[in-house]
């Protein structure tokens, strides 16, 4: 349906107003496209909210919008209250897997690491390729016994998942740490307890 008063087009231009009538004209024409383009900035931002709602898959990110996003909710917790937690996980093997393999096999495994990351995190939740072998999460409101049973249940399907990739064989060993944030700590904080928590999955 097309809009039937467009204020910004001066209808009145041919119209038999005085100085201060057209002033005044000219003043509501302003304020009526101020408001049109505030009206469709919200909208824009409702649109873009209702596109990353919760039910929103996450996406992995690199270590610097990680770092970035992390801190951005790390900072919400503090300032209206909340615990949120940090896995870390760590994979070994993956320089003698494309000595070996070749480097398809290790972007295949990668692919696969990052389906099963984002199949086990919540929307809300912060995926992140921290280094070619490393990945971290952060989980949002989660206390540490829920942060190191996740951690352990990725883990273990991680484990499984790269154990063999397209009929290879593969020796990558999977390790998880988790840490939960107390008051006035940075991501870096959280990465170092969690990678000096580090336990490696039974096999």
């Amino acid at each position: 349906m097309t809009n039937q008063f467009d204020f910004t087009t001066d209808w009145l231009a041919d119209a038999a107003l005085t100085p201060e009538q057209r002033r005044a004209w000219n003043a509501l024409r302003g304020d009526l496209a101020a408001a049109h383009a505030r009206n469709q900035e919200l909208t824009d931002k409702l649109h873009r909210a209702e596109q990353q709602s919760p039910d929103t898959e996450p996406t992995i990110l690199n270590r610097p919008e990680f770092n970035r996003e992390v801190a951005r909710m790390l900072a919400f917790d503090e300032r209206y209250g909340g615990m949120s937690s940090v896995l870390y996980f760590d994979f070994d093997g993956m320089e003698s897997t494309s000595t070996q393999f070749g480097k398809s096999v290790v972007n295949a495994t990668l692919r696969e690491i990052g389906a099963v990351m984002i199949k086990s995190v919540r929307g809300s939740d912060i995926i992140g390729r921290l280094a070619p072998d490393e990945f971290g999460v952060l989980l949002m409101r989660c206390d540490n016994g829920a942060a190191w049973t996740k951690a352990e249940a990725i883990a273990a399907s991680l484990q499984k998942t790269v154990s063999e990739i397209h009929g290879c064989k593969l020796t990558i060993k999977v390790s998880y740490g988790a840490y939960t944030f107390r008051d006035n700590e940075d991501l870096a904080m959280g990465l170092k307890e969690a990678a000096q928590g580090l336990t490696q999955i039974k096999q």
